[in-house]
Parts: structure tokens; sequence; C-alpha cells
């Protein structure tokens, strides 16, 4: 997919709008490679709360690469959506987005040393966006993929 806002503006919208959220701060998570319609998160030091829980007691948690997921997808949905925002004049704080569906495929247990999932827009409309992804591991293993849902909302003009 490609989007004609200029490379060099959207990565510091979307850190902008990711540093503006206490959940995905706490979790630590980081964006890195930031394009238009497509963003990356780095767990780079999993803590103890985030590995085990069911599954061998060094892969990191589902629920963790739900929220992984859910992150690097919706932000890619907000890069891509940026370029329409400020062709209307308007302010990237006014747009908002929800996840309307997740669909998770696990893959292998989610062991490494760090992790990146990464989310890609597949169609970014009006009303509803479409992202799909992957989450690997620090060998560049895939452990899991995702497609989701996320509802728009535009504001008012």
């Amino acid at each position: 997919m490609t989007h004609d806002l200029p490379v060099t503006v959207a990565p510091y919208l979307v850190k902008e709008r990711w540093n503006e959220s206490p959940f995905m701060q706490a979790q630590g998570l980081r964006a890195e490679e930031i394009t238009p319609g497509e963003v990356a998160l780095h767990l780079a030091a999993p803590t103890p709360a985030q590995r085990g829980a069911g599954g061998p007691p060094d892969a990191i948690n589902g629920g963790v690469i739900s929220y992984m997921f859910d992150g690097a997808l919706g932000y890619a949905i907000v890069s891509a959506q940026l370029p329409r925002l400020l062709a209307a004049g308007l302010s990237p704080a006014t747009y908002s987005q929800v996840t309307m569906n997740l669909d998770i495929t696990y893959l292998a247990a989610a062991q490494g040393e760090s992790f990146r999932a990464v989310g890609r827009v597949l169609r970014a409309g009006r009303g509803t966006a479409f992202a799909e992804g992957e989450l690997l591991n620090s060998r560049g293993e895939i452990c899991a993929t995702a497609k989701g849902i996320w509802r728009v909302f535009w504001p008012r003009q």
C-alpha cells in the first residue's frame, strides 16, 4: 500500500501518539520502523510476568502476544490514515479507532530473548480498516500471525 505522506512525518506523528499510550508504555513496548501503513513494535526484554502461564516457562504469554498485535496492527492503521487527516486539515488527535476483531494464529511457543510484532495495513477505509501481521522472535522465527478489523471514527468537520 502506498501513501503520499512524507516518510519523515509519519514516524513523528505515530511515535507522538504512541508515547501518549500509558498502557503500551507500561508493557515495555517500543515503536520502531514506522512507515505509512506499517509499524513494528519491539519487546526487548520480557519480564517474568510476561512469560509462562500455561506454555513453556520461557515463552511469552498469549495475552502479551495479543496486545503486541493490537498495538502493531492498530498503529499501522493510524499511520495509514494520517495522509487523509492532514489533507483535510484535521489534527491527528481528533482521529480514533477501536478493534472490532483480532484473529491470532499461534504457530509455535514464542521463545526468545526479544520479540518483534509487525503490522501492515491491507485496506484502510473511512469506516473500517483491515490489517495483518506476524510476531517474530530474536532468531527471526515466526511464532504467530494475526489479522484484524478496526472501526474508524473520523472527526466531524
